[in-house]
């Protein structure tokens, strides 16, 4: 495995688990909010809650696919997957925080029908955190308690109107701006999508360069060939077998060696056509001299 796959698997592990985290811390706020155990968040609109819950749900479970896909790369169908899943919940969490911030522009109107219809729980215990009584005012679906009278009205606490409004406003104007800062975390969930495919179609391709180079010989320069290796991160990571010879003549040479090669092999040449000139003098008879008479 390369340099730039192991750099990848890591990121992917880390940046999933903390992935995984924040989707854990989702459910986790989602549950409790709809079982009451967090404060005021009876307050807080069930369906939003709800949509909260799933989308920690789907978190998790995309955050899991990431971490299975940085053990195995090389399946490619748990990276697409990966990818189709981050794009889902995505577009999900985009939803869950528009609507979050709908109703948090528009709470007057939905709270006001909101209280008409919420429970004698739901509204005793918004009397009681703001001490106010009633909606409008202290006949607009109270509940009697100590410092609500309906029947007394210049007793009675003012309207729960203001103080819940601004209560349930700028709660979800907390909600709102946490789900778009974490559309980052999806943007970060998409790059790992991209890196997990990238790195298997990369790691093919250098398996095949690897495989294409151990081989065989790659013919230069007149002689049969010269072994071929590739490096990752400044390591062989391809060495001829240790039980095969070599020829000489298909080892690498520098280029003093290349020179020093040729100049020998001038000399020899040279000493080899002085000694055929020498063997063709001696092989040519001698003169014949004829005497004139």
């Amino acid at each position: 495995m390369g340099c730039c796959q192991r750099l990848s698997r890591c990121y992917i592990l880390v940046t999933n688990t903390l992935f995984a985290i924040f989707g854990a811390a989702l459910i986790a706020f989602g549950v409790m909010g709809a079982q009451h155990r967090i404060e005021s968040s009876i307050l807080i609109p069930v369906n939003i809650l709800k949509m909260v819950n799933i989308l920690g749900i789907m978190i998790c479970f995309t955050a899991v696919i990431g971490i299975i896909g940085g053990f195995f790369p090389e399946r490619q169908a748990i990276h697409i997957l990966y990818t189709v899943v981050v794009l889902i919940t995505l577009v999900y969490q985009i939803v869950v925080a528009v609507i979050v911030y709908d109703q948090a522009a528009h709470t007057r109107s939905w709270l006001h029908h909101a209280w008409a219809e919420a429970t004698q729980e739901y509204r005793y215990y918004a009397q009681e955190k703001f001490s106010c009584c009633g909606f409008s005012h202290p006949r607009d679906h109270p509940v009697a308690t100590d410092t609500c009278q309906p029947d007394d009205i210049v007793n009675s606490a003012p309207a729960c109107f203001h103080p819940m409004t601004y209560f349930v406003k700028h709660n979800l104007k907390i909600m709102y701006i946490v789900l778009f800062a974490a559309l980052s975390i999806q943007t970060l969930a998409l790059c790992n999508a991209i890196t997990m495919l990238c790195a298997r179609f990369s790691g093919s391709a250098d398996d095949d360069d690897n495989n294409n180079d151990e081989s065989g010989l790659v013919a230069q320069g007149g002689r049969k060939g010269r072994w071929q290796s590739s490096s990752s991160c400044g390591k062989p990571t391809s060495a001829p077998p240790p039980n095969e010879s070599i020829p000489l003549e298909s080892l690498p040479y520098g280029p003093q060696q290349q020179q020093r090669k040729q100049s020998k092999t001038q000399e020899y040449i040279m000493i080899d056509s002085a000694i055929s000139g020498k063997d063709a003098e001696d092989d040519t008879p001698p003169p014949s001299y004829h005497r004139q008479y």
